[in-house]
C-alpha cells in the first residue's frame, strides 16, 4: 500500500495567495472564489474558510475551498463544491477517498463532503470528478438555453408568459444591476428570507460583487417606488446557476419576480450560456415556477468521506 505522505503535501495558504493561485487554474465552477464563499459564510458563522492546496505528486495542485466546522469540513459553502486544479495538471484527479484521507489526516478532520451537479449536467465537471463515488442528493432543476431565448419563451407555460406581460403592463422595468444597488439587494434578500422565517447576516459589502458583471448576471426590476425584485445567477465555465430570487411584498403582487427571472435568462443567452441550473425547490410553489419555464428535475450528487470511508 502506498504511503500517502510520500504522494502529497497539504498546505493552508493565505487568502491573497488563494486568489492568485485560483486565477491560474482550470476552473469549471465559480464557487471557489472568495466572493461566493464570503456570501455563504455570512449566513453560516459557525464555519470558517480554510484555503487548502494539495500538491499531488508530480500531477499538479488541487485547490480545495474548505469550509470547516469543528472536525467536519465541506468543499465550498454556496452553490456546488468547486474543485480547481493547476493549469499544468496531468492525468486524472485522485479518488475522493484518497484526497479526503490526505486532507483530513493533515488537518485533524473526521469528515469531508461536497455536492456535485447532476450527472451529465456539466461536462467539464464530469471529466474532472466523474470517477468520484456519489449518492443521490436533492433534486435540482435544469433548463436548456441552447436553442435561444425565443425557444425558451415558446416552451414556457402560458402562466409564466402571462406573468411577465402583466409585470410590464404595470410599468415595471427590468435592467442589469449596478454596484450602487447592493444595499437594495440586501433589503430584498432580508425581506425574502424573513417571509420564510430565516434571518440573513449578509451586508451590502457581501453582495456588491453581484452587480459587477464578472461573477454573476443580476437583473433588477423597478417601478416608481423602487426595486421590487432581482434574479441572481452565478456564471462559470460549466454554465449558469440560479442562486437568488428576491422579491419585495409589493413585487409579489406585480409579478416582478417573473420579469426579473425572464430578463436574466435573456441576458444569459446573449452571453452564450447553454445550460442553467435553477437549484432545488423548497415547496410546490417553487417547483411550479421552475417547471413553468421548462426546467426538469435531476438529482444533485452528494460525496462523503465519513470517518475514513469514502462512499
Amino acid at each position: 500500500m502506498t504511503d500517502l505522505r510520500e504522494k502529497h503535501t497539504v498546505s493552508v495558504v493565505a487568502e491573497s495567495a488563494w486568489d492568485a493561485r485560483l486565477a491560474e487554474t482550470r476552473e469549471e465552477l465559480p464557487f471557489a472564489r472568495r466572493r461566493w464563499l464570503r456570501l455563504g459564510l455570512a449566513d453560516a458563522p459557525d464555519f470558517r474558510f480554510v484555503p487548502t492546496v494539495v500538491r499531488w505528486g508530480r500531477a499538479g495542485e488541487v485547490l480545495l475551498p474548505l469550509c470547516v466546522k469543528g472536525r467536519r469540513a465541506q468543499i465550498g459553502c454556496f452553490g456546488y463544491g468547486s474543485v480547481a486544479v493547476s493549469a499544468d495538471w496531468r492525468g486524472e484527479l485522485p479518488g475522493f477517498g484518497e484526497l479526503a484521507e490526505a486532507v483530513c489526516r493533515e488537518q485533524g478532520l473526521t469528515h469531508l463532503s461536497t455536492l456535485l451537479p447532476p450527472e451529465g449536467a456539466c461536462p467539464g465537471v464530469e471529466r474532472q470528478l466523474g470517477h468520484w463515488p456519489t449518492l443521490p442528493g436533492r433534486s435540482t432543476y435544469l433548463l436548456d438555453l441552447t436553442q435561444g431565448a425565443d425557444e425558451v419563451w415558446k416552451a414556457a407555460r402560458g402562466s409564466s408568459r402571462t406573468a411577465v406581460r402583466r409585470a410590464r403592463k404595470q410599468g415595471l422595468v427590468a435592467s442589469a444591476a449596478v454596484p450602487e444597488q447592493a444595499a437594495e439587494l440586501v433589503r430584498l434578500r432580508h425581506q425574502t428570507l424573513e417571509r420564510n422565517g430565516v434571518r440573513s447576516a449578509a451586508t451590502a459589502a457581501d453582495l456588491d460583487f453581484l452587480a459587477d458583471g464578472d461573477h454573476a448576471v443580476t437583473t433588477v426590476v423597478a417601478d416608481g417606488e423602487g426595486i421590487q425584485a432581482a434574479s441572481v445567477f452565478a456564471v462559470g465555465g460549466a454554465g449558469a446557476f440560479h442562486l437568488l430570487q428576491l422579491t419585495s411584498a409589493r413585487g409579489r403582487t406585480l409579478n416582478a419576480g417573473h420579469l426579473a427571472f425572464w430578463s436574466a435568462l435573456t441576458a444569459l443567452t446573449d452571453r452564450g450560456v447553454g445550460t442553467v441550473d435553477l437549484g432545488a425547490a423548497a415547496g410546490g410553489g417553487q417547483e411550479r415556477f421552475k417547471a413553468g419555464w421548462g426546467a426538469y428535475a435531476a438529482a444533485a450528487r452528494v460525496v462523503e468521506w465519513p470517518d475514513g470511508e469514502a462512499r
